[in-house]
């Protein structure tokens, strides 16, 4: 038996490290910093850290409720809050975010108000909605007067302005949604007199325009906020066909172990109605097949249909909320319970096993 508690997540912060560099210089060598959005860790200082020492200028979380600890850990590195703050998040916005993003006038209302109580002065980057439709004004008219508006409150300090892609809807950035929003950009410095210190034009997925050598992004876009592309390049690559030299997929592993190996029928018995989660589930039947029961499931990872196995031979073949079901007869291995399995994670399952506390994270080093 293994001492380890399990289900455990090994968290390479050298490979993570090594990662933020790989993008980081990337991104330089086009004129782009890199905020390294860490929400999917739930504010761990540890990534954090990873990602500062890669060459991150800004290290980003989505919940205000980070921002302290990580301020207060890394002093002089920008704190970034990427998403618009709730009227119970404007204080630790207004006293532990260097930057956040906006794109509600009563929010930024009510920001101002906590900054005058904290003698404070947050930067703001304002979000304008391309094509995704998730955050942002979609115009550039209503992006002007948010504009206005923050020049007019003597606590904030509007620093740029922001989108977004492929978030909800996956819409693609392109020539045209990137045209639009540096023209949005002009216009805002047309009304404020004053260039705008940051153009922030996206995510992860803006990786795309950067491929093979060439930046196919405007050149007025100075900035990206990066997150599982450090974290999980494997993800990026199997969701988007996206890689680049020098990046590794050795960050992050999920071992869970055997509590029940039997040999049993690949197929169910009786009528076959929906399962736990409302699916309605197919099966093929091969037979009697070597079915091993892991301690693990929704609750701790998320769909761990998705998670990929490191050993060859093993199948995923389903889950519930607490167990993960796997077929290992092609292994060729003599299994029992005790034994344990690893799985190489996509993001949601990370997601998971950051933010839940039934996974027992453990870090590494490269040896």
């Amino acid at each position: 038996m293994n001492s380890r508690q399990f289900p455990v997540m090994d968290i390479n912060l050298d490979a993570i490290e090594s990662n933020a560099r790989v993008y980081c210089d990337l991104c330089a060598r086009n004129g782009i910093s890199v905020a390294g959005v860490i929400k999917f860790s739930d504010g761990d200082l540890q990534v954090a850290k990873a990602y500062r020492d890669g060459g991150c200028a800004q290290l980003a979380v989505s919940r205000a409720k980070h921002l302290q600890a990580l301020k207060e850990a890394y002093p002089e590195t920008e704190t970034l809050l990427t998403r618009s703050p709730t009227r119970g998040e404007l204080e630790a916005t207004a006293r532990y975010a260097d930057l956040s993003l906006h794109s509600d006038p009563n929010v930024l209302l009510g920001l101002e108000k906590e900054a005058e109580k904290w003698n404070t002065t947050p930067g703001i980057i304002l979000m304008i909605d391309v094509g995704d439709l998730r955050e942002g004004v979609d115009n550039i008219t209503e992006l002007v007067e948010l504009a206005k508006l923050c020049e007019a409150l003597p606590n904030l300090r509007l620093r740029g302005i922001g989108t977004s892609h492929a978030c909800l809807n996956g819409i693609l950035p392109n020539e045209e949604s990137l045209g639009f929003f540096v023209k949005a950009a002009e216009a805002v410095e047309a009304a404020i007199g004053r260039e705008l210190e940051i153009l922030s034009g996206g995510s992860s997925i803006n990786l795309l325009l950067l491929r093979d050598g060439i930046n196919r992004m405007p050149k007025r876009i100075n900035h990206l906020r990066l997150g599982g592309s450090i974290a999980n390049p494997m993800n990026m690559r199997i969701g988007r066909s996206l890689t680049f030299p020098g990046t590794r997929e050795d960050t992050l592993r999920l071992t869970a172990e055997i509590v029940e190996i039997h040999e049993k029928a690949s197929a169910p018995k009786g009528a076959s109605t929906k399962n736990w989660a409302g699916q309605t589930v197919e099966r093929v039947d091969k037979g009697r097949r070597l079915r091993a029961i892991l301690a693990v499931g929704s609750q701790d990872v998320g769909d761990a249909s998705v998670m990929i196995p490191e050993l060859d031979g093993v199948e995923v073949v389903g889950h519930s909320s607490d167990h993960t079901v796997v077929d290992v007869t092609e292994t060729g291995r003599i299994w029992q319970s005790g034994d344990t399995l690893t799985f190489k994670v996509r993001y949601p399952n990370m997601l998971y096993a950051f933010t839940g506390n039934h996974v027992q994270k453990a870090y590494c080093y490269d040896e």
